[in-house]
């Protein structure tokens, strides 16, 4: 079985999804993403740089991100030092109730029927993999 064929069919999938979703708002799945994120940790502030790592891209990539979310004024950005702190505007916020939701329905989808037990295992088997180098090694 080629576990890793099967998590980027189901990456592509719910990539797919989430863009769709997105769409409705004139936001890309990983605009949503972001907002979620910055929505979620809201109590403190958010870098940049963290935000980059949390969804595995260059900064240069998260900066050309962040800077169409500013175009939109759905996010601001304040340098601090070396460091840049993303927070959401007002208007970036009314999305956030829907991609909550979307969210937390999709989440509910994958999960449904898989006992709590089941959910431990498929949870601990994709952090898992998610913790892994990415550098092919040939034995």
């Amino acid at each position: 079985m080629n576990f890793g064929k099967w998590i980027k069919r189901a990456s592509i999938q719910l990539s797919r999804e989430m863009d769709t979703f997105a769409q409705q708002y004139q936001l890309t799945g990983t605009q949503m993403s972001i907002l979620n994120y910055l929505a979620v940790h809201q109590e403190r502030p958010v870098a940049q740089k963290e935000v980059a790592d949390e969804f595995g891209v260059k900064e240069s990539t998260m900066s050309a991100i962040i800077t169409r979310m500013e175009e939109r004024a759905i996010i601001t950005r304040q340098t601090h030092g070396r460091n840049k702190y993303l927070t959401i505007t007002p208007g970036g916020q009314t999305y956030v109730t829907a991609i909550q939701e979307f969210i937390k329905q999709d989440n509910q989808r994958l999960i449904a029927g898989f006992d709590p037990s089941e959910q431990a295992v498929i949870e601990r088997f994709l952090k898992g993999v998610g913790k892994h180098d990415t550098t092919y090694h040939h034995t």
